[in-house]
């Protein structure tokens, strides 16, 4: 039996409500020239003040319009942190640190174009209280931030203790050694090279090879509580082997808090990493990420909101064809392949067998949508020029 304190705490799992969307195309291209920021500490300059009361802050080679706290200077400079991206950029402004800190968090978007009225497109400025689970932890577990550089004092943030122990594992979680990026497989996903020819053997080996990572133990032990997974599924996960040997995880011991970090991004991110054996002796490299179509909309044309595009790089090193990487992406239900190989002939073999891989993906009602196989180092201009099939 599991032990009571990992599902004394259950609860019927509520469905969660979709996310505000920010309609403006302009909004959202700015959403995703920061997202390479988020969770990142930078610094701003303040370079006006508009007329609605809103500053135009300049940081990483961006500008961007925000709300800042009373107190805000022309010239001042600004600690930021990117905390969120959805339904608008969310920055912490300055932090607080010691008994009574508090924490300021500012929605942002785009510079306003000329003549524009920002008061049609107010942003939020929001004192005392964390701006989703992002920013909880990151508001309590941020160490060594500065008050912000207006002198501007926020009122006390008040965090539950849920966010409060989950920003000290992250505080955790930065102490260790390496940076634990992946989940690292502890057995072969198959157990010859022959079987790594059956799709249907490799789905079901990596398949296991993630549910037993423990990387989504918590919920499978709600699936459980719930009934619909079994007890003897979660043997196989370590948080359960360690409570069988009557172990009991240290949130604050730096690997462990690397995992539960690296859980919490997953979630964050819709995006996780896998690296292991693909079988005995050939090691692999796997990750995929997942992309609301919705954050695409207004620049690529797409615009029925519909379903997610998927992005998924493999890389291998196989005997014969030396270093390889796949990147695969599905849009609408077609896939678009990307090679990169360590030499032209691997390339030139590859292209060559682009019309098996069409009729293979046809037969599964996977149409090619566009191929490409080059070799990395581009040695010759036969060998990157691009080759793409367009496929009915």
């Amino acid at each position: 039996m599991l032990p009571r304190e990992l599902v004394s705490n259950v609860t019927p799992v509520t469905p969660a409500r979709p996310a505000e969307q920010a309609a403006d195309p302009r909004q959202q291209a700015f959403a995703r020239e920061v997202a390479p920021l988020l969770g990142k500490a930078i610094h701003g300059a303040v370079q006006a003040k508009l007329s609605d009361g809103s500053f135009v802050v300049k940081f990483a080679d961006t500008q961007a319009r925000m709300q800042l706290p009373t107190g805000a200077q022309v010239g001042a400079d600004v600690p930021l942190t990117l905390v969120s991206l959805h339904p608008r950029p969310t920055f912490q402004v300055g932090a607080q640190t010691g008994a009574g800190g508090g924490a300021v968090f500012s929605e942002a978007g785009p510079p306003l174009s000329d003549g524009a009225d920002p008061a049609k497109s107010p942003l939020n400025l929001r004192e005392g209280a964390a701006i989703g689970r992002a920013a909880a932890l990151l508001a309590s577990g941020a160490p060594g931030a500065q008050a912000f550089a207006g002198g501007a004092e926020a009122r006390n943030t008040t965090l539950s203790k849920t966010a409060q122990t989950l920003g000290s594992v992250l505080a955790a979680a930065q102490k260790a050694d390496t940076v634990l990026k992946s989940v690292a497989g502890s057995a072969p996903l198959l157990a010859t090279p022959e079987a790594a020819t059956d799709p249907a053997a490799l789905a079901k080996g990596l398949q296991q090879a993630l549910g037993n990572s423990g990387l989504f133990y918590e919920s499978h032990v709600a699936e459980w509580a719930q009934g619909g997974r079994a007890l003897a599924d979660l043997a196989g996960e370590p948080q359960q082997q360690a409570a069988q040997a009557g172990a009991r995880p240290n949130p604050q011991d730096p690997a462990t808090a690397q995992f539960i970090s690296m859980q919490l991004a997953t979630q964050e991110q819709s995006q996780l990493a896998w690296q292991g054996q693909l079988y005995p002796g050939q090691p692999m490299e796997w990750d995929v990420r997942r992309e609301d179509k919705q954050q695409q909309q207004g620049s690529d044309g797409d615009g029925d909101g519909d379903g997610a595009v998927w992005h998924s790089r493999l890389r291998l090193r196989f005997p014969e064809l030396g270093q390889l990487e796949a990147q695969l992406t599905m849009v609408n239900g077609a896939l678009q392949v990307r090679f990169a190989t360590g030499d032209d002939a691997t390339a030139d073999l590859l292209r060559g067998q682009m019309p098996r891989l069409a009729g293979a993906l046809d037969a599964v009602g996977t149409p090619l949508a566009g191929f490409d196989a080059r070799a990395q180092d581009g040695a010759s201009a036969d060998a990157v020029d691009e080759v793409v099939h367009k496929h009915a």
